[in-house]
């Protein structure tokens, strides 16, 4: 396999091409992107799957002529607001083939208690249906980043990317939201969906938002899940994977208050960090928009870490401005953040509300 680096040098210098096929007067490397597929990482990120890189090498059976050799690669780029430009920032080799998979699929409104069955589950070019546990087992699979889609009657799509690691079979849990019936969304609601690795054990949901005497702000998490009388916990898991479930307002008939809502994610309990845990927070809104997040590249401790996600603000006239956060607290301490009643624009929840929440 190509270091990364010769790699994109070599990219830049190809022909780029859309031909399912290659011909024999082709001179130089060709990157075919007919067969590749995109799959959102986080607001940023995007990995990109299946790019064919086709380098010509003389022919031993033809001298007189030039045969190609063809390699798969599964690219992750990174969107720079400077330039503008697409920018790799990591690859695999999609040729590999040594990783396995089990894809547990749950409700995300009622958590590891209500597996998805039947749901088709869709990485690369292998596509498994989730048995009566919400299982679907792949092998051979390549190492490094993939995409995962999942589709299920009555539930919303998911799309969410995964590291897949050799030679172990790699876990990775997935929760759909109901599209109809009891649990789907209305348009003036959104829900928060987390979901992370064997360890840490515990990673907590936490969202601040406006009471109603427009001064105060209430909290929601696991010890006061329907706490302010507009948003609830829906699932409170403590067993690793998740998913940690939050729907804003509860019931559709509410109307959101005006105000900012922020979405954070604490280190309850269990070894690894945040950093470490394979999180995976998918917001989604009543309109049908969807926005994945992964924590940040930070100096992780140990439990204790509050990663700040986003802010949803809510205006006057309805509409809402969205502002990505993605901090991290590493220390609980009220001097080092700005106040939790700060308006948009990006702010860190304050540390003093993870003092003394209680034990489970």
């Amino acid at each position: 396999m190509p270091k990364p680096y010769s790699l994109m040098a070599r990219m830049a210098a190809a022909t780029f091409a859309c031909a399912v096929g290659w011909a024999s007067a082709q001179q130089g490397p060709t990157i075919d992107f007919s067969n590749t597929t995109g799959t959102g990482v986080s607001t940023s990120d995007i990995l990109v799957e299946n790019v064919r890189l086709s380098v010509p090498v003389a022919n031993p059976f033809d001298p007189a002529t030039t045969t190609f050799v063809t390699t798969q690669y599964n690219v992750m780029f990174r969107f720079n607001p400077v330039n503008l430009h697409l920018e790799p920032v990591g690859l695999s080799d999609a040729g590999s083939n040594c990783a396995s998979a089990e894809i547990q699929v749950n409700n995300a409104v009622l958590g590891q208690s209500s597996p998805v069955a039947g749901a088709t589950v869709t990485i690369g070019r292998q596509s498994v249906t989730t048995n009566a546990q919400g299982v679907a087992s792949f092998t051979g699979l390549p190492s490094g980043p993939v995409g995962i889609s999942v589709v299920a009657p009555n539930y919303v799509l998911v799309n969410q990317a995964a590291l897949l690691q050799c030679p172990a079979t790699n876990r990775v849990t997935l929760s759909m939201s109901p599209s109809s019936g009891a649990g789907a969304l209305a348009a003036n609601q959104f829900r928060v969906i987390l979901n992370w690795g064997e360890n840490p054990r515990d990673l907590d949901s936490h969202l601040t938002g406006p009471a109603a005497d427009g001064s105060t702000r209430w909290h929601v998490y696991f010890s006061s899940r329907t706490n302010g009388d507009m948003c609830g916990l829906d699932v409170d898991d403590t067993t690793s994977y998740g998913p940690e479930t939050v729907t804003c307002p509860r019931a559709a008939s509410t109307t959101l208050r005006p105000g900012v809502y922020r979405y954070s994610v604490h280190h309850y309990s269990g070894t690894g960090n945040i950093g470490t845990s394979s999180a995976v927070v998918r917001l989604e809104l009543g309109n049908g928009q969807v926005f994945n997040y992964t924590p940040p590249a930070a100096a992780y401790t140990g439990s204790g870490n509050v990663w700040t996600v986003f802010e949803i603000t809510v205006n006057v006239d309805g509409t809402i401005n969205l502002a990505n956060v993605n901090t991290l607290q590493p220390s609980v301490s009220a001097s080092a953040v700005r106040s939790p009643n700060a308006p948009s624009g990006g702010r860190s929840e304050d540390p003093a509300l993870f003092h003394n929440l209680g034990t489970k």
